[in-house]
């Protein structure tokens, strides 16, 4: 507003015009040309000067004029709340927002953001600090104790009947008796193979022959020790034979063969039949109860969760850390092949953001107001003027330059029509 400008140039001018025309009328009174320029030049000066006037006006009290001057100082409170109720209503009103966000589609912005490498990484890595920040917070010792208790406390509830029901159920269903038979078989066999396995027949057979001798009589206990000296009866070898057959029978139960179906079918009556009996739930009642107080959880608990928080310190192809990265990329390409591919997830997900959009944008409609009456209070008198003054500087400067040029138009219309009618000035 101190800067000199065109208004002010044409101001002067009409000025230095006027005091013109009063030599001119001076030195020829009789003149109607100088009569003329001199009411035309009175005109263009008083019009220069009151739009002078009116425009410095709103601004601040011109030549210390201070009646219903300096507007925009006066009334800043009312220009304040104004302007914020303009930049509300206006310029960020519900139908302008929500007109914006049609316009604008970010579905396909939101989408080409996720698939880069960058957000990618970015994103596992926020999710497995998440996970590792979690695991890390927690007391090992209170959880692992949590943890325990409720597993003791579902342990004991869970009905005797239902478990064995459901475990024979489970067995069944997969062929596990089958299974389990046949690794008891096999396991037998090994014993049975075992140096050690014939040792221990020879010297049962050893002990009952001994047994035997005891309970007979003179003759037949010299016809015993007869025998033996003519090595008619042959321990060792009576041994070796049972092994023998021991194994073969051993091996037949253990492959398909009628004699192991015929003994699995036998064994899964029986179990059938015990099950139903009340003391094997009874049995099974007391093992819960022992499993559930014997059972060390807590340690085992403990040293669980101190072993996940080691997994998760540095996240490795072969660690579980690795792992969880890994499950959280695989997730992230089925996320965005479900945003690219899939019809609803799309609109669901489209509708969601521009929902979450406009709330947000609506939520900070009255935020955009607090910031503007912010920062308009926090102006100066001379910093608002400026504000208000440079926004239509130009439109200003030619209010005033019409004022110069309208009075001296008007100014030369009365002067004419005063002469036509034959009026002296």
């Amino acid at each position: 507003m101190n800067r000199w400008n065109t208004a002010d140039t044409t101001l002067l001018c009409a000025a230095l015009f006027f005091l013109m025309a009063v030599g001119f009328k001076i030195t020829f009174p009789g003149s109607v040309f100088a009569e003329g320029f001199l009411f035309v030049t009175e005109a263009a000066l008083v019009g220069g000067i009151a739009d002078w006037f009116a425009v410095t006006a709103l601004f601040k009290k011109p030549l210390g004029f201070s009646f219903h001057t300096a507007i925009l100082p006066r009334r800043r409170k009312d220009f304040v709340k104004a302007s914020v109720v303009m930049v509300q209503q206006e310029f960020f009103s519900r139908r302008t927002i929500f007109k914006k966000l049609g316009d604008f589609k970010l579905m396909p912005r939101i989408v080409d953001y996720l698939a880069r490498k960058e957000t990618r990484q970015m994103v596992a890595d926020e999710l497995f600090k998440v996970v590792k920040k979690y695991v890390a917070a927690q007391n090992k010792e209170t959880r692992s104790k949590t943890i325990a208790n409720e597993l003791r406390r579902i342990l004991r509830d869970i009905p005797a009947q239902g478990l064995i029901d459901d475990f024979g159920s489970h067995i069944k269903r997969n062929d596990k008796d089958r299974e389990i038979f046949i690794g008891i078989v096999k396991a037998m066999r090994r014993t049975a193979a075992k140096p050690e396995t014939c040792d221990k027949l020879q010297s049962i057979l050893e002990e009952y022959a001994n047994e035997k001798t005891k309970n007979m009589g003179g003759f037949s206990i010299l016809m015993a020790g007869l025998a033996q000296m003519l090595d008619l009866v042959n321990f060792e070898e009576a041994a070796r034979i049972m092994q023998v057959q021991l194994l073969k029978l051993l091996d037949e139960l253990a492959g398909n063969t009628q004699l192991h179906r015929r003994t699995l079918n036998e064994c899964r009556l029986k179990i059938s039949e015990l099950s139903d009996t009340p003391e094997f739930k009874d049995l099974v009642e007391r093992i819960q109860i022992d499993a559930a107080t014997a059972l060390p959880l807590e340690e085992a608990i403990e040293l669980a969760l101190i072993h996940l928080e080691n997994q998760l310190r540095a996240p490795d192809a072969k660690n579980l850390g690795g792992l969880i990265m890994k499950l959280f990329n695989n997730e992230y390409d089925k996320l965005l092949q479900l945003l690219r591919e899939d019809t609803a997830a799309k609109v669901a997900f489209e509708k969601f953001i521009d929902e979450l959009t406009a709330r947000a944008a609506l939520h900070a409609q009255p935020l955009v107001g607090v910031v503007a009456k912010s920062a308009l209070d926090k102006l100066t008198e001379e910093q608002l003027n400026n504000l208000v003054y440079d926004k239509a500087e130009q439109d200003f400067i030619w209010i005033r330059l019409n004022g110069s040029i309208v009075g001296s138009v008007v100014g030369l219309a009365i002067f004419i029509l005063i002469k036509a009618a034959g009026l002296s000035i």
